[in-house]
């Protein structure tokens, strides 16, 4: 990595990282913002790398979809989500039977699947909310989701930094040259220490076997959705979904461990 793309990445960061906490923190519409702002821009992504396979997606369909679900998640703690979906098929099949395009089928699953995979990040507005619907403070979601992130990125980058250092032995070459066993066995030691000592400072009342499970889902589930992130772009031909994070690549780049890791990690608060 270069001097010039180590300080874009860095300048992305420091401001971009402060305000994600802190819209985190704020909750309510701040965090609902945010929340729409990346699934809207993470759909339109996905689809910007089905149209380099030549399919003909709903664009405009599947970004008020998303919107729909994330709305109904802050509002009404998903309970629409069922019909949500009907609507959204029959939607999607009606938009289908009036394109002048060849694939139709294709084109639906396509609009669908990139719907329901985006739309998994709105989890964390269930998660964010969660204290409030069970009469708890509400500012312990906002820590919940910022403990969370703050564990994702940080093992990432251990994941990166250990099998650039060490790593010999290749995980997933069709998908991800670069990704070794090293770095996955580090990023998944370091996700799960992470967990566990951040929990003292940002969710206290959480138990360290807490940290560990918590830790355990992001080294595990966090590096699988970015290993599926990579199967897309590799399958399309392109490094990163768009460049609208400069260095650090598109939206889609940034946020894909979240994807799998918000419903598994609401899961588990809700049952445990």
């Amino acid at each position: 990595m270069g001097y010039g793309e180590l300080s874009k990445r860095l300048g992305v960061a420091v401001v971009g990282i402060p305000v994600f906490f802190w819209m985190t923190l704020m909750g309510k519409v701040f965090f609902l913002a945010l929340v729409d702002l990346i699934v809207v821009l993470a759909v339109c992504e996905f689809y910007l790398l089905a149209e380099k396979k030549g399919f003909s997606p709903s664009k405009l369909l599947g970004v008020l979809s998303v919107l729909t679900i994330s709305l109904d998640f802050y509002f009404y703690n998903g309970r629409w989500i069922l019909g949500i979906l009907f609507a959204i098929i029959f939607c999607v099949l009606v938009v289908e039977l009036f394109k002048a395009k060849n694939g139709t089928v294709v084109n639906s699953a396509v609009t669908i699947f990139g719907i329901l995979y985006v739309s998994l990040f709105s989890s964390f507005l269930l998660i964010r909310e969660l204290p409030l619907r069970l009469g708890l403070p509400y500012r312990m979601g906002g820590w919940i989701v910022v403990w969370v992130f703050a564990t994702i990125w940080i093992c990432d980058t251990a994941a990166y930094l250990i099998g650039s250092r060490l790593g010999k032995h290749k995980l997933f070459s069709r998908v991800s040259p670069n990704k070794t066993w090293e770095g996955t066995v580090g990023g998944f030691l370091v996700g799960i220490g992470t967990a566990v000592g951040l929990r003292y400072w940002f969710v206290p009342y959480f138990s360290v076997v807490d940290g560990v499970i918590v830790g355990v889902i992001v080294g595990v589930i966090g590096q699988l959705s970015d290993l599926v992130e990579s199967m897309f772009k590799r399958d399309v031909g392109v490094k990163d979904t768009s460049s609208i994070l400069t260095a650090h690549g598109g939206i889609l780049d940034r946020f894909d461990s979240p994807l799998l890791v918000g419903p598994v990690v609401y899961s588990y608060l809700v049952l445990f």
